[in-house]
């Protein structure tokens, strides 16, 4: 077991996210805030988006701040002092990273305030009414940030819709710092062989992120892969045959509302068919009038396309 900090980058940066990704000798570890991702419960982070993310050859880039972001960073500072003058108590925010690592157990936390005695404080703020429970993702937050700063409790500070500072006190068993560690320890020992963990199934979306670019070379299939392909045929046909009958079935219906909005049957509103009115830019006309301008702001989208090739029989 090894427990020490290091030097903290500017939050967010491109250092920050480095350091959280790896140690100094490359080795993946798992950031507090998503450690809640490893059990399957964080809502904004698959475990198997994770591990692409590990897997890749080069550390996350900063992603562009939403207005979450820029109002918990904004009021982050003010919390902090806020909590700290209600408790009478001299919080300060850490300038170091707390790391943990125990054989491929390897953590990291970045604690938003922390007391005399150690115990680490995470702010929140959110739009829901706080209701008394920490969310599954803030738990095992709390948890990972336990373990790295050597506590047994965390001090959560939550600034919610009410527009009320709400407190609660985590308190951590050696049961719950036991069963996080050892689902990193299990989840990062793939990461390591360069595999997927077991219990993460990425999406399509997920592996074009992992792979976005194709390169002018092959790959041998086996007569698995062949039968999948095969499936993924049929499941496209039997889309494709579906849209089909659902443009015929919704036709039938339109040819009996006509202009009417809604369909009623027995009194009772069984559908609806409204005008709908969406705002779109017409390029082709501002292309037209100031191409220039256009070319100025156009942007390239990347994305790679699969098709399935009609074999010879």
């Amino acid at each position: 077991m090894f427990r020490y900090t290091i030097e903290k980058p500017e939050h967010g940066s491109e250092e920050w996210l480095r350091v959280r990704w790896a140690d100094k000798q490359g080795n993946r570890r798992v950031s507090a805030s998503v450690a809640a991702a490893i059990h399957g419960t964080h809502p904004y982070t698959s475990s198997a988006a994770l591990a692409g993310e590990l897997l890749m050859e080069s550390p996350p880039v900063p992603k562009p701040s939403n207005k979450d972001m820029e109002r918990g960073n904004r009021m982050e500072p003010m919390l902090i002092d806020w909590a700290g003058d209600l408790e009478n108590k001299k919080l300060v925010t850490p300038d170091v990273m707390y790391c943990y690592e125990e054989g491929t157990c390897r953590m990291i936390a970045t604690l938003d305030a922390i007391d005399e005695e150690g115990t680490p404080y995470e702010v929140k703020t959110t739009k829901k009414r706080w209701d008394g429970e920490l969310p599954d993702h803030w738990r095992w937050q709390g948890v990972q940030q336990a373990i790295c700063a050597g506590s047994t409790a965390v001090e959560w500070v939550i600034f919610d819709g009410s527009m009320e500072l709400h407190r609660h006190t985590q308190f951590i068993t050696s049961d719950e710092m036991e069963i996080h560690k050892n689902e990193v320890r299990l989840f990062l020992s793939s990461i390591d062989d360069g595999l997927m963990p077991e219990n993460a199934t990425p999406t399509f979306a997920e592996i074009g992120e992992m792979y976005p670019e194709s390169h002018s070379k092959s790959v041998d299939l086996d007569e698995f892969d062949l039968q999948t392909i095969e499936h993924l045929k049929e499941v496209k046909d039997q889309i494709a045959t579906l849209e089909e009958i659902e443009s015929k079935l919704s036709a039938q219906i339109g040819s009996v509302l006509q202009d009417a909005e809604v369909g009623l049957y027995g009194g009772e509103e069984v559908i609806t068919w409204k005008t709908m009115k969406r705002d779109s830019l017409d390029t082709k006309a501002l292309g037209q009038a100031h191409p220039a301008l256009v070319a100025k702001f156009r942007k390239t989208t990347q994305y790679r396309q699969m098709k399935i090739k009609k074999r010879r029989k």
